[in-house]
């Protein structure tokens, strides 16, 4: 088990565990939460959540040979949400969630944040992309207070409604991070 850890002024971003199903379940069981995700189904089912943490958890035993990486993200000792890093093989994607009672306070911002330093400090990537629905404006302001900046629209798988969305892909480089940083 990875003893991975990134600790900000409220939050500590952790490597997944198996012990997290029941706090996934609750927080991904919520439709407004799981409609704006690519690939969480709704209802939220506990066996693909299993494996899906098993996997999670397996592939920080190696780490950088992985081609995906999660975080969960723990507030007061309680987990509310996650980032991941993928295709990190290529131009890595990051992605993130809430659960439903921590929108509208800053926190993934903060999460966010402290995985992008972590990514642009263990790896070589010089770029980061995101992509989120137009209609999640929560998860744009995040990507723009990042310092993200809009490259184009794509369509975003939806598993918990059987489509694809409309989203807006952005970009992140490595330089505009870092810069951002010491502007702050």
């Amino acid at each position: 088990m990875s003893t991975v850890s990134v600790k900000t002024e409220r939050l500590v971003l952790r490597a997944p565990r198996q012990e997290d199903l029941q706090a996934c379940a609750a927080l991904l069981g919520d439709y407004d939460v799981a409609k704006m995700l690519s690939r969480v189904p709704y209802p939220y089912d506990l066996d693909q959540g299993r494996v899906f943490l098993s996997d999670a958890v397996a592939r920080w035993s190696d780490w950088k040979e992985a081609d995906e990486l999660n975080f969960h993200i723990d507030h007061e000792g309680r987990m509310i949400g996650g980032t991941s890093f993928r295709t990190l093989r290529e131009t890595p994607k990051i992605g993130y969630w809430l659960g439903r009672p921590y929108w509208g306070k800053g926190l993934m911002s903060e999460a966010a944040g402290a995985a992008l330093g972590w990514l642009f400090e263990n790896t070589a990537h010089e770029r980061v992309a995101c992509e989120a629905m137009t209609e999640n404006p929560g998860s744009l302001r995040v990507a723009e207070k990042l310092g993200f900046k809009r490259v184009g629209e794509v369509s975003c798988a939806s598993l918990s409604r059987g489509a694809s969305m409309p989203a807006l892909r952005t970009e992140l480089t490595r330089e505009d991070f870092l810069n951002g940083l010491r502007s702050v």
